[in-house]
C-alpha cells in the first residue's frame, strides 16, 4: 500500500502493498488518493498526480467550502494550501527516489 498523508501541517509517506493516499488534518479529516494506476515517469501521470494531490489539499483544507458572501479564500486557507503543496512536493520527491533505489 502506497500512503501519501497530506496534512494542513505536515505531511507523511509510507510504502506498502496498496495504493492509497491519504489526505489528513488535525480534525482528522481524510481523503484518499490512489497512486497504483499512476505511471510516476511519464509527464500524464505526473499531472494526474498533481491533480489528486491538489484536489486532495483543496478537500483538506477545505477551500472548497465558501465562506458566506465571497469566493475568495480566506488567508488561512491560502495558507493551509501553500503549505500543503509545498509538503507534497517533498513527499512525493522523496517518495519517487526512494522508487528508484529500489524502496
Amino acid at each position: 500500500m502506497r500512503t501519501l498523508a497530506i496534512a494542513a501541517a505536515a505531511l507523511g509517506l509510507a510504502c506498502s502493498t496498496a495504493t492509497p493516499v491519504l489526505a489528513g488534518n488535525d480534525d482528522g479529516m481524510s481523503v484518499k488518493v490512489l497512486l497504483a494506476d499512476i505511471n510516476l515517469a511519464s509527464p500524464s501521470g505526473q499531472k494526474l498526480l498533481d491533480r489528486r494531490i491538489e484536489y486532495a489539499a483543496r478537500t483538506v483544507c477545505r477551500a472548497d467550502v465558501p465562506t458566506t458572501g465571497s469566493r475568495i479564500l480566506t488567508q488561512d486557507k491560502r495558507d493551509c494550501l501553500a503549505k500543503v503543496r509545498s509538503d507534497a512536493r517533498q513527499q512525493v520527491a522523496a517518495f519517487t527516489s526512494d522508487q528508484q533505489r529500489g524502496g
